[in-house]
């Protein structure tokens, strides 16, 4: 097989229709074979066939996860199992040195698995946008959708992996998360930004692929076909030698 395998664990019955597509299309059309992944008892066998890892969208992980508060008024729904098996996952995929990409709660996965912390609502964040997080934690909340929902700036570090994917800029992303990173995790640096500040991107150190971005990226290349070169430069990251060499 000349197509990579990815891997996309993301929450499912939720869903429906809409989780069967929204990663599968852009992998398929990047030039990668998308598998969902379920909620395994052991995934080792999964992770050796895997040529890369997507992190995928979802509800809020359980403070206990990073020291914060169970009772924290603005908590949506949390799934244990999920928290264990992707915590365990995102942690073996990152050891394994193969590309990681985090969507949304995976950029999030990825931040707590390396022993970073979460603001339980991004209003809460210093200097962050009330107007625009309240808008954002009222659609959450409620399962609401607003008519021009917010979006915002992106401020992207030059020389990232993020900046090398998306190309010049400036940039706009999506606003439908209402949490937010406060501190980061081991090994791990912003290279995206909002104007208020909100981590919108990590990457870890090292040599491997590893990117989190915290908007709606499965959404927003839709609209703007330069978010669509995140997919490309993950799926080349995965790709296995003997495409390489063919591409070569």
């Amino acid at each position: 097989m000349s197509r990579p395998v990815v891997l996309v664990t993301a929450g499912f019955p939720a869903y429906g229709d809409y989780m069967a597509q929204c990663y599968a299309r852009p992998l398929e059309a990047a030039g990668a074979l998308p598998l969902h992944l379920p909620y395994l008892e052991a995934f080792e066998d999964a992770l050796a066939l895997a040529d890369g890892i997507l992190m995928g969208f979802g509800g809020d992980i359980h403070p206990g996860r990073y020291g914060g508060d169970p009772a924290h008024p603005t908590l949506t729904h949390v799934s244990e199992a999920r928290d264990a098996f992707e915590f365990a996952l995102a942690r073996a995929a990152l050891a394994s040195g193969k590309p990681v990409l985090g969507i949304c709660r995976g950029m999030q996965v990825i931040n707590v698995a390396r022993g970073g912390t979460m603001h339980a609502d991004a209003g809460e964040h210093p200097g962050g946008d009330w107007d625009r997080w309240a808008l954002v934690r009222e659609s959450v909340l409620t399962g609401s959708e607003h008519p021009g929902h917010p979006d915002h700036e992106l401020r992207v570090t030059p020389g990232s992996r993020l900046d090398a994917a998306l190309g010049p800029g400036p940039h706009r992303v999506n606003s439908w998360h209402h949490q937010a990173i406060d501190r980061l995790g081991e090994g791990v640096s912003a290279t995206g930004r909002a104007e208020d500040g909100v981590v919108e991107a990590i990457e870890v150190e090292g040599d491997a692929w590893v990117l989190g971005v915290q908007w709606e990226l499965q959404e927003s290349w839709k609209e703007d076909e330069r978010q669509a070169g995140i997919f490309r430069a993950f799926v080349s990251a995965t790709a296995r030698p003997a495409a390489r060499a063919a591409a070569a």
